[in-house]
């Protein structure tokens, strides 16, 4: 589970998000909707641990993140899985390599162990045969997969974190990827956070929707609690996106 009570960012003069409470229950997927710069990405910033608020606490299975030592969120993170806008995969390094960075940087696994698992991984994602492959070389819905299987290389990934997983993407190659994600959370019952502006996506790998204005959130809930709201941005985002 991740909660988040109380929970107040800001620059500043400047409150990106204000006071919010929010929670994700363990193997369910949460996507985060609302304008841009609206604090959606603020909110993975936190529950990853890059960001700390200034007032409030981020829980993730009843661990406080912003109480852990460098050491203890080094091991945190080992369970916990982010995929990035546009994939952010290194263009100097292969497919494999790629995969195999973070088991490099914080493993003690063999050379072989290491290519097992991103073998393994890879095929989970359907590019075993791009293992020896650039970024460059492969479209953009191939990169996804990639990222995905990179953000889950630790062995058993509890939490993933999604920021604009489909941004650029065409309609089929979109919905792949969240089918893709969808795989993930049933077969590794990992708790996550999906940021995204396309409510199509959004209906597609979430159970539950938070709607985040003007730093605050404004309406949490399942899609048919979300589709009744009568909060006027909450009906003018579903008119314009629908």
């Amino acid at each position: 589970m991740i909660r988040l009570e109380n929970v107040t960012v800001s620059y500043g003069s400047r409150v990106i998000l204000d006071a919010i409470d929010l929670e994700i229950p363990t193997g369910k997927t949460m996507v985060i909707l609302g304008e841009s710069g609206s604090g959606k990405t603020t909110i993975l910033k936190c529950v990853l641990g890059t960001l700390h608020p200034v007032s409030g606490r981020v829980l993730a299975n009843g661990q406080d993140i912003s109480r852990l030592s460098d050491e203890e969120l080094l091991r945190f993170r080992q369970r916990m899985g982010m995929v990035f806008q546009e994939g952010a995969l290194f263009d100097s390094l292969t497919v494999g390599e790629n995969v195999a960075f973070w088991l490099w940087e914080h493993t003690q696994l063999s050379d072989a162990e290491v290519e097992t698992r991103v073998r393994t991984l890879l095929r989970f994602v359907g590019l075993e045969s791009s293992i020896d492959s650039k970024p460059s070389d492969l479209s953009g819905g191939m990169r996804r997969r990639v990222a995905i299987a990179r953000a889950m290389a630790a062995e058993d990934p509890a939490f993933m974190l999604y920021d604009e997983p489909t941004t650029g993407l065409d309609p089929f190659t979109s919905k792949s990827i969240c089918d893709l994600m969808r795989r993930v959370q049933r077969e590794f019952t990992t708790t996550n956070i999906v940021v995204t502006h396309d409510l199509t996506d959004a209906y597609r790998v979430g159970d539950l929707f938070t709607f985040i204005k003007d730093a605050k959130v404004i309406a949490t809930g399942s899609r048919q609690e979300i589709e009744r709201s009568t909060d006027p941005f909450i009906k003018t985002f579903l008119s314009l996106e629908s």
